[in-house]
């Protein structure tokens, strides 16, 4: 058996258990190169937490055949980032995930396992990768965004009604540009997750478009024959920590789902949301009976994917976000018609309003198509076929494994 190519992964959480998008996001690229290559994995841990995650971490992806670079380190948000972050090059959520001394390990790691190539997941981590490639010219160095980082800061700009946040974000923003963009340049390979960001990046550096790639996250399918649930409720998993998710909720609560809610309650339609107490759902939508609005908060669920089985439709109202939501392969892989955005839409060409997913804009048109389906199970059923083929045929693991390492062993 001929001897793998050695890569280094890092990324800037740890993926283990991969319960979120953010995680499934670099745990089964993880898991899947493996077979195409030897891979070593390292990423910051909160010091409170390291020795606790330390091991359950190191001996899960050990029975994976991979090796593990661990390291205590706190990233968590403090003030003193912002303060400090006048006179640095990096913007502060960036900065905050550098440590001089996890370089130094990262750098000995290459040293002692001869390592070939670096993969740089997400712009918190792309520094690393750069500093080693200083150390040690002859390593490729790759870079996977999930997001371009700032637009999502320059979203927050606009949709922020504070005026010091206004005034930090906007400074943020055009650091975040700068770096982020510059970053594209050092790399051998930048891969962006959607259409969307990739040709955000093209139009802005059209003189590297031979470095930049569109890789689709891949996702195993859940069931191969779509069904029809008696619960005609709307699934929605979201996590709150993160802020484009609170303006996305409330929004679709506010503008959408309230102005239907009399004929969702005539034909008893909730709206069940995972992943946050109840008490963080009633915060977020500023409503302390909010059964009264046909939502139901579950709390964390074990089983993501039996949970959006029972239930009819999966939603994701993406007005504010960059590159593509899980939540909507998730739910496509379930066999569910996944009611998303026209900014969701856009940001995989592979995506069809009404054929394998159900696109709305406004009240309206989410109540007309809402009702379109509930009156035509043909059209569910054709809709959910369709979903599920889409997963099988653009986003397949092992699909996105090969082609990386084509890419990769190609890069002279």
């Amino acid at each position: 058996m001929s001897v793998k190519p050695k890569l280094l992964y890092i990324a800037h959480q740890n993926p283990y258990p991969p319960i979120d998008g953010g995680k499934i996001g670099i745990y089964y690229p993880l898991i899947y190169l493996n077979n195409f290559f030897e891979i070593f994995f390292a990423c910051p841990i909160n010091p409170k937490q390291y020795k606790i995650q330390k091991e359950n971490v190191e001996n899960h992806f050990l029975n994976k055949n991979i090796k593990t670079l661990l390291y205590p380190h706190n990233t968590k948000q403090d003030i003193k980032f912002l303060l400090k972050n006048f006179i640095k090059e990096s913007p502060f959520k960036w900065d905050k995930y550098y440590s001089k001394r996890f370089q130094d390990e990262i750098n000995k790691l290459i040293v002692k396992e001869n390592i070939e190539f670096l993969w740089a997941s997400a712009p918190h981590m792309a520094k690393y990768a750069i500093k080693a490639r200083k150390m040690f010219p002859k390593i490729k160095i790759f870079f996977r965004e999930h997001n371009i980082e700032f637009k999502l800061v320059e979203q927050f700009k606009n949709f922020t009604k504070n005026p010091i946040y206004k005034i930090i974000s906007g400074w943020q923003f055009n650091k975040s540009k700068k770096l982020e963009t510059k970053y594209w340049h050092l790399f051998d390979k930048v891969f962006f997750i959607s259409d969307l960001d990739f040709t955000i990046a093209n139009e802005l550096k059209p003189e590297i478009y031979r470095k930049l790639i569109v890789l689709y996250d891949g996702y195993d399918i859940v069931i191969n024959k779509p069904l029809v649930p008696k619960n005609t409720g709307f699934i929605y998993p979201v996590n709150f920590e993160a802020v484009q998710n609170l303006v996305n909720f409330k929004w679709f609560v506010n503008d959408v789902w309230i102005s239907n809610l009399k004929e969702l309650k005539k034909r008893n339609i909730n709206l069940y949301v995972t992943g946050n107490t109840e008490s963080r759902v009633k915060k977020v939508l500023g409503f302390n009976n909010i059964k009264d609005l046909n939502i139901i908060s579950m709390g964390f669920v074990e089983d993501i994917n039996r949970t959006i089985l029972s239930y009819k439709y999966v939603l994701s109202p993406t007005i504010f976000g960059s590159g593509l939501r899980l939540k909507v392969l998730n739910g496509m892989a379930c066999g569910k018609p996944v009611f998303l955005t026209p900014l969701d839409l856009s940001t995989c060409k592979v995506f069809e309003d009404m054929k394998n997913v159900v696109c709305f804009n406004t009240k309206k048109d989410f109540l007309e198509k809402l009702l379109s389906l509930e009156e035509d199970k043909e059209m569910y059923l054709k809709i959910s076929e369709m979903a599920i083929e889409t997963i099988k045929t653009y986003f397949n693991w092992n699909k996105y494994a090969e082609k990386v390492y084509k890419i990769i062993m190609e890069v002279e």
